[in-house]
């Protein structure tokens, strides 16, 4: 339980301090159409949006709110903690939460993967095709380990129903 307590207080410490950021990136996200790019230099996950193109915009302003839905994911995350500090691990919500999570993780990884993909064919204007592990694939896999999570929670909640009417 103690290791439980531990995750729970590094989550609540990276959910407090992503709230400021939520704001920020919303700000970001609306000011880059009205804001000149090259004399910002923004790097997000080693991608260069210092070009003053409407696709460089766009795929700014998408990589920008790509990050609430992982901030989104740490919020369910929050949630299914809460229940499993309190014991109640088969709730329909933490199930509900692990599905949610799984869908904004791996919906969050394929974005950020076809941005890449657009970054380095538009703008480094060439064509690579890189084996080994990257982190766009780890949240997809990730985003993929809380589906089958639910799946796994939804499947032992009936067992354990069915065991509780098994006199």
């Amino acid at each position: 339980m103690k290791k439980l307590n531990i995750l729970k207080a590094i989550v609540d410490f990276l959910w407090i301090f992503s709230m400021p950021i939520v704001l920020i990136i919303i700000g970001i996200s609306i000011a880059v159409f009205f804001v000149d790019l090259n004399e910002l230099n923004i790097k997000i996950n080693s991608i260069d949006f210092d070009n003053n193109t409407p696709l460089s915009k766009i795929l700014l302003s998408i990589a920008a709110l790509n990050y609430l839905l992982i901030i989104a994911a740490l919020y369910f995350f929050r949630k299914v903690l809460h229940f499993f500090i309190r014991v109640k691990i088969f709730e329909e919500t933490v199930i509900a939460s692990f599905k949610k999570i799984g869908n904004l993780l791996a919906i969050s990884g394929i974005i950020s993967l076809v941005i890449s993909f657009i970054n380095k064919i538009y703008f480094q204007q060439k064509i690579s095709l890189e084996f080994g592990l990257n982190q766009h694939l780890v949240i997809i896999c990730l985003g993929l380990f809380f589906l089958t999570l639910s799946e796994i929670f939804k499947i032992a909640k009936n067992t354990k129903q069915e065991n509780d009417l098994t006199i």
